[in-house]
């Protein structure tokens, strides 16, 4: 969205120091904070307060988003901005739309919409929350018959100002209009989309009139019709000069293969923009709260030294995930210690982040397990957000072991891993999937012998729910760690017990030789090798280590792409690991001996899976 050069206002060497008092404050300075954050990406912090002061603007006004400025400030300041950056002052300016700290104004479009044509019809119904001098309409295409919509997205954003107020003479205004339209794409991790000016207010129309286009699928992505097409067409020339019957079939063969190859990139796609916008929604949730003074006690540490519920006295941190933070604790009554874990940020107003928590203390209570983490309360701060009171333990995960101390040794990891299947067996037989294994879910004792899995906030139940009300995710919706995530799960299929089994073997893998089976960079692609990618043997991926054969054929078995090829229990994966020899075979490596040695990429490298990954 560079600025057009015959419309390029004229440069003054100094924007004049003015103030606002007096003038109506109309416009929200959310839409001039864009503008400022790339001003102070490119220039430092000094040089935007500087450019805002200059135009009469108070720095914290726009620090606080949701507060309002003038709009003759406002065109003040976005002269200002495109002295200092120049011609491509509007330049990628609409991806910060989406940054973390210009979130405050969308916290209701968040929680509203479901795609990009939800935030321009927010516009409509919403426009007075970002302008008091204007309203927007919104005319859309012809609705498309239900067979399959275009991913190729068109509407059309009109913004007529109200009768009473002056002429826009330049461009500014409707430039900063532009780069908020071409950003909301951006809250669902999209490309910004674009715009073709059809009117302008500034060259003498009585509105301004936006076309907005935007493309729905990935970069990466190649169609399924297209991706047959091509499958189909090269390996029926490829074998019609032989045979063409068999070419024929040839075709119609590797064209099926590829459409269905096109589906399950596309449906692994949609997964990705659904957690794009689930992570700008927790962000816009978390400043809101921030703008608001509203953030909870439990993200400024204040909760050590209090007392909980009248009965728990807070001790020091010891833990902290993505939605939640666990501190020691006392009981004052029985004097026992125990770990309180209580939501935080926005997770703590959020109601599915308060569901996950009671779904991990509903479900650890009904196990009652020895190798599953015990939960003895639950209950609520003042403020509303819940806390789940559960055993104390000492110890270490074994993402940190793993961390810290390289593979684990066979014979240590069949114990460990015994016990987690019959964690397994336990929360399986009571119809739950836990559907988040990983090495940070096991917890590894002090004692050195026992292991307990944690964590049963993700997890989905066979049928209906504990309480037979609630449901915490929609079918088709993927959930779960992509590194270790079983073929169904990346497509949004329905989980099953042997979805867990998938996932131990994984996380197997990984703690005896020290990397992953599958791997990418690329999160989509990831999901995508998980469908069809088969890994090296772990015995072919560390030669260096005694892994038992037996034991490498279990993991193998457990990482098969159908789920009816896994073990059928984890009872029966607890037994197979219970059979396995380990006469002679180390329980712990010494220190350092088990880490991964540096090996040079030769043409004979037995790993058949590196090539797919470079893809």
């Amino acid at each position: 969205m560079a600025r057009r050069e015959d419309d390029k206002p004229a440069r003054s060497s100094r924007v004049p120091q003015v103030t606002t008092t007096g003038m109506r404050e109309e416009l929200r300075a959310a839409m001039l904070k864009i503008f400022v954050l790339k001003l102070r990406a490119a220039r430092g912090e000094d040089a935007a307060r500087d450019v805002l002061a200059g135009a009469g603007i108070d720095p914290a006004a726009v620090d606080l988003e949701t507060a309002w400025v003038s709009v003759e400030a406002t065109r003040r300041a976005l002269l200002a901005v495109s002295e200092e950056l120049g011609p491509s002052w509007t330049e990628d300016v609409a991806s910060f739309v989406a940054h973390p700290e210009a979130l405050g104004t969308w916290v209701r479009l968040v929680r509203e919409a479901h795609e990009p044509l939800d935030a321009y019809r927010y516009l409509v119904a919403h426009g007075q929350e970002l302008t008091r001098v204007g309203e927007y309409t919104v005319e859309e295409p012809p609705a498309e018959p239900p067979k399959k919509p275009s991913p190729l997205r068109t509407v059309t954003v009109v913004y007529r100002p109200r009768p009473e107020e002056p002429a826009e003479t330049d461009d500014l205004l409707c430039q900063m209009r532009e780069a908020q339209l071409a950003g909301l794409p951006a809250l669902w991790g999209m490309p910004h989309a674009k715009i073709t000016h059809e009117a302008c207010l500034a060259k003498g129309n009585d509105c301004c009139r936006y076309r907005v286009d935007w493309d729905e699928r990935p970069k990466t992505r190649i169609g399924s019709v297209p991706l047959a097409a091509v499958a189909g067409v090269a390996c029926g020339a490829l074998v019609a000069p032989f045979h063409w019957i068999g070419g024929l079939i040839s075709a119609v063969v590797a064209g099926a293969l590829g459409y269905g190859l096109g589906e399950v990139m596309g449906r692994s796609a949609r997964a990705e923009r659904e957690r794009a916008f689930e992570k700008t929604r927790i962000a816009a949730l978390e400043r809101g709260l921030e703008l608001r003074g509203d953030a909870p006690i439990t993200s400024q540490g204040d909760l050590v030294g209090t007392i909980l519920a009248g009965k728990y006295r807070i001790g020091k941190r010891i833990g902290s995930g993505g939605i939640g933070v666990v501190h020691a604790a006392e009981h004052l009554g029985l004097g026992t210690q125990v770990a309180v874990k209580v939501l935080r940020g926005a997770a703590a107003k959020d109601g599915s982040e308060i569901a996950r928590l009671r779904r991990e203390a509903q479900v650890a209570s009904a196990l009652d397990h020895p190798n599953v983490v015990k939960v003895f309360d639950l209950d609520q701060l003042p403020d509303g957000s819940i806390f789940v009171v559960m055993e104390l333990l000492r110890g270490r995960s074994l993402a940190e072991k793993l961390h810290r101390d390289g593979p684990l040794g066979p014979g240590y990891a069949v114990q460990v891993f015994r016990q987690v299947c019959l964690a397994l067996q336990a929360a399986h037989d009571i119809g739950v999937v836990h559907r988040d294994l990983k090495p940070g879910n096991v917890f590894l004792l002090e004692d050195g012998e026992s292991a307990k899995v944690l964590d049963f906030g993700m997890s989905k139940l066979a049928t209906g729910t504990l309480d037979g009300k609630e449901k915490l995710t929609q079918d088709g919706y993927t959930l779960g760690t992509p590194e270790y995530m079983a073929p169904e799960q990346c497509i949004g299929a329905s989980v099953e017990p042997r979805t867990d089994l998938y996932e131990l073997g994984v996380l197997i893998y990984e703690a005896l030789t020290g990397d992953l089976p599958i791997k990418s960079a690329n999160r989509r692609e990831l999901l995508d090798l998980h469908q069809r990618q088969v890994p090296p043997p772990m015995r072919q991926r560390r030669p260096d280590l005694p892994i038992p054969r037996e034991l490498d054929d279990v993991i193998a078995l457990c990482l098969r792409k159908r789920a009816h090829e896994r073990p059928e229990t984890a009872k029966m994966l607890e037994r197979m690991l219970a059979a396995v020899p380990l006469e002679g075979v180390p329980m712990h490596y010494p220190r350092n001996v088990g880490r991964t040695p540096q090996r040079k990429a030769t043409s004979e490298d037995p790993r058949p899976t590196e090539k797919a990954r470079s893809r």
